[in-house]
């Protein structure tokens, strides 16, 4: 089996954490680096909670410290969702691992550079690496096979009635990725929404024989306590492992090629991710929307990654 060159660009987070959890067991995904970024918690506490999962589960890959503000604007984050610190009140031990020498974009470089056409990038949190990436290092136009990314809402948003969290952050950003000429795929909020985990799930991966299915269960499960991951009364929306699994598997999802933008003005509108998809108005196309999920597969795939612990 000829393993995937992959990075992972995140803001560890709850959901993060969780998407980390399940990447280790993916086995055709040969991971070259983490990178971190500034989002749902500053740039500080998103690299400590990177470095202390890692260590929890023993697995040692070089760790990227990335950008700690967006292009153009002040950060905002979503601490009133992920907690003081990015893990909803639960802490790993201290470590002593320590970020790469190499910044994040540096390291997506090297990992393109050794492995041109063939590297995925799968970004879950602001698109600010990857921009700053793009901008000192045109060739990876050429070097990136695509990028898988959790964030826009085509119908909602949930940090205003316009823009999904990642987005908003840095929506210049964005912009640059969506029209850089990589191909890319966008998990909305359409799609993050019917990805989800009921109590019962929840209970039963918490009974797994392993400590990592066990803090995965815990820390998804404070998304029920808080309300802030509910989904519509149903369970907690696992907006990032949902980009990840499609990224390793897309045999359960629907997709359409289509024209995807974000808009970067406007009070009300700053940060909507803008598409054809359902419109009259047929553009050129520049990404795939991934519209639908099988949520049984996706979570029976959650809790196989997990009994591989």
């Amino acid at each position: 089996m000829r393993r995937i060159p992959v990075v992972i660009d995140c803001d560890p987070g709850v959901d993060d954490i969780a998407a980390l959890l399940l990447a280790k067991n993916i086995e055709h995904f040969d991971i070259r680096a983490v990178t971190t970024v500034a989002g749902n918690v500053p740039l500080e506490d998103t690299t400590r909670n990177a470095l202390q999962l890692l260590s929890f589960m023993s697995w040692d890959i070089p760790t990227g410290r990335g950008a700690e503000k967006p292009l153009a604007q002040r950060l905002v984050t979503a601490e009133e969702v992920h907690g003081k610190g990015g893990m909803s009140g639960l802490t790993l031990p201290e470590t002593d691992r320590r970020v790469d020498a190499k910044p994040a974009w540096d390291l997506m470089y090297d990992a393109a550079s050794e492995h041109p056409g063939r590297l995925d990038i799968i970004a879950l949190g602001p698109l600010t690496n990857l921009a700053i990436a793009l901008m000192k290092y045109p060739r990876l136009v050429e070097w990136v096979r695509r990028i898988v990314i959790m964030g826009g809402g085509i119908l909602t948003g949930n940090t205003t009635p316009a823009a999904e969290f990642n987005i908003y952050v840095d929506p210049e950003a964005a912009k640059r990725v969506f029209t850089s000429g990589i191909s890319f795929y966008l998990c909305p909020l359409d799609v993050t929404h019917e990805g989800y985990v009921t109590r019962e799930d929840i209970a039963e991966i918490g009974a797994f024989d392993s400590k990592e299915a066990r803090f995965f269960a815990e820390i998804i499960g404070r998304g029920t306590e808080i309300g802030k991951l509910y989904t519509k009364g149903r369970g907690v929306a696992l907006h990032d492992p949902l980009a990840l699994l499609f990224a390793a598997d897309d045999s359960y999802f629907t997709m359409k090629e289509c024209f995807i933008d974000v808009e970067t003005g406007g009070s009300l509108t700053r940060g909507k991710t803008v598409t054809d998809c359902y419109s009259d108005q047929k553009m050129s196309s520049n990404g795939f929307l991934v519209q639908g999920v099988d949520r049984e597969r996706f979570v029976d795939h959650i809790k196989r990654l997990l009994l591989r612990y």
